[in-house]
């Protein structure tokens, strides 16, 4: 048997434990303390991962950009009818359809004002979206099939579900959707990915999310400070 990890954060200490009793071939933590490497996180079959945000440009791109490096399956979306992106004013967003290219936008504000937006980091992170995909997407557009939705504002969590419930129920194959606020800032993005990656982890090594959905959610609550709403829907 492989020693257990020393752990570096409290609060999800016993649930860590019992998933890592699971799963004892994963030997490393990450560097949140509460998962395993990157090269261990896929005990059997990969979940298969969304996330969603408003525009798919900040929140979820960067959750999409941290989670695929780790070697998950995962796709992000918007649930907005446009991309909207910061201005010259609070008031006055560059608003976009989705449709756009990132890269025709990133040109676009370019032209418009690269100074400011090279200063509040917008370029930087159209740059970053156009390496992992084209161009935004809306969720309710999306025909895929998920394990697991995770969504990064309460708003967002509830056009998901509502998308969800408002079709026929074809296969009855479960999908949970986690919804945990995350504020709409470079930074607050960055921090919340990291969050997000480390519950994928630990839902990765537990395998049956019926199973302990509730009691790990309690867990990074507690550790993490913020609250997490979440439910179940079915294709």
């Amino acid at each position: 048997m492989l020693p257990v990890p020393q752990l570096l954060l409290p609060g999800i200490e016993a649930t860590t434990l019992l998933l890592w009793k699971r799963q004892e071939s994963r030997s490393e933590i990450s560097e949140l303390g509460v998962s395993v490497s990157a090269a261990a996180v896929m005990p059997f079959l990969p979940l298969r991962l969304a996330v969603v945000c408003s525009s798919n440009q900040n929140r979820s791109m960067e959750v999409h950009n941290i989670l695929s490096k780790r070697g998950f399956s995962i796709l992000s979306f918007g649930t907005g009818t446009n991309m909207k992106l910061p201005g010259p004013a609070r008031d006055r967003p560059n608003v976009y359809d989705f449709r756009a290219m990132y890269d025709d936008v990133y040109k676009d504000l370019l032209r418009k004002d690269k100074e400011r937006y090279m200063q509040n980091g917008v370029l930087r992170m159209l740059e970053r979206n156009s390496q992992i995909k084209p161009r935004p997407e809306r969720f309710q557009e999306c025909k895929d099939l998920f394990d697991l939705i995770l969504t990064c504002e309460e708003r967002v969590y509830d056009q998901v579900v509502e998308d969800m419930n408002s079709g026929e129920q074809e296969t009855c194959q479960p999908v949970y959707v986690i919804n945990v606020n995350i504020l709409d800032t470079n930074k607050e993005a960055t921090l919340g990915a990291f969050l997000i990656c480390d519950l994928c982890q630990c839902v990765q090594l537990m395998g049956d999310m019926e199973d302990g959905i509730g009691e790990l959610l309690q867990a990074f609550e507690e550790k993490s400070g913020r609250s997490f709403l979440h439910t179940v829907c079915f294709y």
